[in-house]
């Protein structure tokens, strides 16, 4: 078979020639080869009871009765099928009536193909430094609710202004002053606590830690969306190749372990609409342990930045470039590296267009998503992500020159 007939319809082999030529962290492993051997098998009949699964799936894990009610669809989400439910049930010994929870269950295909486990590890080693949703259970292989599946419990809060506007996935929401004045410095802070995060007695056994003095985690990265890309590009784009082999090319050694978000920006935390204060930070999916530059790169990006009426540019809809990074650095205690700031923007343009050229057109062409429309938007900002990406890569190239 050619090249895309095995796109379509992987062969044992050839995943196995993808996992060889592109060793990533093990879990990340397991997850990309279990989204492609469901690629390779039929597609379910349909049919699936899914409340009487979630309701049989607590009956094994809460100890005493409980009530499920009012499950429905959650709006919102790109990459992930999210679901609330009101539970009357007995925690820790406090009775706990309507407790809103959240599943979010891994569609046949995502945008982003994530571990579940990863993700509710994450969020419970930062719970006691970060405000963020408290997690209950998880199904890690989805044998019990039919794909990979965690369940949380629900914060209240929104996402922009009441009155603000935005596009799907928090892109391009509109911050006035006093709401820059109030949620910047607590984003600032958040991320702080995420660079400088330690937890010895932390159950982080999804991840594999890079060793300091080496280039182990962003050859991790750079192995984990090339294999995407492999698995998922429609097209060839010179670019996109011409900007792999320079990441691999220019990598530096870590010189500090921070823990890494991935999608660190507005749009993935929700706030109080009347005191402006941070209630969940959200969005785990794509966390690691490797060069925090990565986050920054990543609130820097073109995409996430909108422009009020003067012309001013804002960061994540909240900074000026130069004032975000001098905050940080007063915050965090920690350095920004021009160079390795440099080159994680090109990395993160470069991740955007395996999202959004690859991924996104992939899944939605073989409707393997309950986003397929939302996901078919996404591939038009593949055109601004490999502009951008031109641009960064000259910029980075020029500065080593």
């Amino acid at each position: 078979m050619n090249h895309k007939e095995l796109q379509r319809n992987p062969t044992s082999e050839w995943i196995n020639a993808l996992r060889l030529r592109y060793p990533m962290e093990r879990t990340m492993d397991d997850t990309l080869t279990r989204k492609l051997r469901r690629r390779a098998a039929p597609s379910p009949a349909g049919g699936e009871d899914f409340p009487a699964q979630v309701q049989n799936f607590l009956a094994k894990r809460i100890d005493g009765p409980f009530t499920m009610k009012n499950l429905r669809p959650l709006t919102g989400g790109a990459s992930k099928e999210q679901f609330v439910f009101d539970l009357d049930w007995t925690c820790n010994g406090e009775q706990r009536t309507a407790e809103r929870m959240v599943i979010r269950r891994e569609p046949e295909e995502s945008v982003v193909e994530t571990s579940r486990l990863r993700e509710y590890q994450l969020i419970a080693a930062v719970k006691d430094i970060l405000p963020v949703p408290p997690v209950y259970w998880l199904d890690e292989t989805g044998a019990e609710l039919t794909r990979p599946t965690m369940i949380c419990g629900f914060v209240t809060g929104v996402q922009k202004p009441p009155a603000g506007t935005s596009n799907v996935t928090g892109v391009g929401i509109q911050f006035d002053e006093a709401h820059r004045a109030a949620i910047g410095p607590q984003f600032i802070e958040y991320l702080a606590k995420i660079h400088n995060f330690s937890n010895p007695t932390a159950d982080l056994s999804a991840f594999d830690m890079p060793r300091l003095g080496t280039t182990d985690d962003v050859d991790w990265q750079i192995n984990w969306w090339s294999r995407v890309w492999r698995e998922d590009s429609l097209e060839a784009v010179p670019l996109f190749t011409f900007a792999e082999r320079w990441l691999r090319a220019n990598r530096k050694p870590l010189d500090k372990i921070s823990l890494v978000h991935g999608d660190f920006r507005t749009g993935n935390y929700l706030f109080d609409a009347t005191t402006k204060k941070i209630t969940a930070i959200l969005d785990w999916e794509l966390g690691y342990f490797g060069d925090r530059h990565m986050d920054l790169a990543w609130i820097l990006m073109e995409i996430f930045s909108t422009t009020d009426a003067q012309g001013n540019k804002f960061s994540s809809s909240l900074f000026d470039e130069a004032d975000f990074l001098a905050e940080y650095s007063r915050v965090s205690g920690l350095t920004v590296d021009p160079e390795r700031l440099r080159y994680y923007k090109v990395f993160v343009a470069w991740k955007g267009v395996v999202h959004t050229q690859a991924t996104a057109l992939r899944v939605a062409s073989g409707a393997k998503s309950h986003q397929d429309v939302l996901l078919s938007w996404f591939s038009g900002l593949s055109y601004p992500l490999l502009e951008s990406l031109r641009r960064t890569l000259a910029v980075a190239i020029d500065a080593k020159a």
